[in-house]
């Protein structure tokens, strides 16, 4: 008989914390399913924890819920820990040690991968066949472009100025230029030829980011298509905030996948708890 497993897994990164409330069934088997969002939500790091938005989440069934917790902000995470709920949510999994992950790591210095980076290759490899390589475009921060080999080895990638980070680069490293909320980008495409300071700043933001992730995925696939002996097409995800931006000008072959990390987390949690 199946049986409903939930998961409340935080994310802590430097700017934002994201709360994800997942759901999977048991027992696992074969699937190739990642875990389904039922809620999520993003706040500052600075911004009050909504426990009372997630007790509302867990309000509906009275199954029991796992909690985990993983970031790059050991300060944000500290906080969490200090105040969590007891008496609403079991103690959480603190994810920290990469050793616990089912998943391989061919790089030079693995420990200084960073941890949402192998989230997302978890995640990617219950998604991809087992003959196929995978190529994880994740825009936060930074925008990383990352490989999975075909068979399943966190194979290093490519780090570049995510939206935000360049438009402050822009506005710091400058006397006049003004600073470009992400959000502008959100609302509107940005034309191509700016005809004024902003709407210039704008299109270099959209296109050069769109043009710098269209090309490291071309580069990556000669690569894979290069050295791999079955000839698939590799598998692209496309994750992160900024993934929504991007998303529509990007081949229809490319898998959006807005919470992909958060979904890893929870895959490594069941890993470690000995979940089957």
């Amino acid at each position: 008989m199946s049986q409903l497993l939930r998961q409340l897994v935080i994310d802590v990164g430097n700017s934002r914390i994201k709360f994800v409330l997942l759901k999977t069934e048991l027992p696992l088997g074969v699937s190739q399913q990642l875990p389904l969002v039922e809620h999520a939500l993003s706040i500052l790091v600075e911004d009050p924890l909504p426990w009372d938005q997630i007790a509302d989440w867990l309000e509906p069934t009275n199954t029991q819920c796992l909690s985990s917790v993983a970031g790059s902000n050991p300060h944000g995470i500290k906080r969490v820990l200090n105040d969590w709920p007891e008496s609403m949510l079991p103690d959480p999994l603190e994810v920290l040690n990469t050793d616990d992950f089912p998943l391989e790591i061919s790089v030079d210095e693995p420990r200084k991968v960073g941890i949402d980076r192998l989230f997302n290759a978890v995640a990617a490899n219950r998604l991809k066949s087992t003959s196929q390589a995978a190529i994880i475009v994740d825009t936060g921060t930074a925008t990383t472009v990352d490989v999975v080999s075909t068979e399943g080895c966190f194979a290093g990638g490519a780090i570049l100025p995510g939206f935000e980070l360049s438009a402050k680069s822009l506005h710091d490293y400058t006397a006049l230029l003004p600073l470009i909320p992400v959000e502008d980008l959100r609302q509107i495409e940005p034309v191509v030829l700016g005809k004024n300071t902003t709407d210039a700043i704008r299109s270099g933001l959209f296109w050069g980011q769109l043009g710098a992730v269209r090309e490291l995925i071309t580069q990556h696939t000669k690569q894979i298509l290069t050295e791999s002996t079955s000839g698939e097409t590799p598998l692209v995800l496309l994750t992160g905030g900024g993934s929504a931006l991007l998303a529509p000008h990007l081949d229809e072959s490319v898998h959006f996948e807005p919470l992909l990390s958060l979904q890893g987390l929870a895959l490594v949690a069941q890993q470690i708890r000995g979940i089957q």
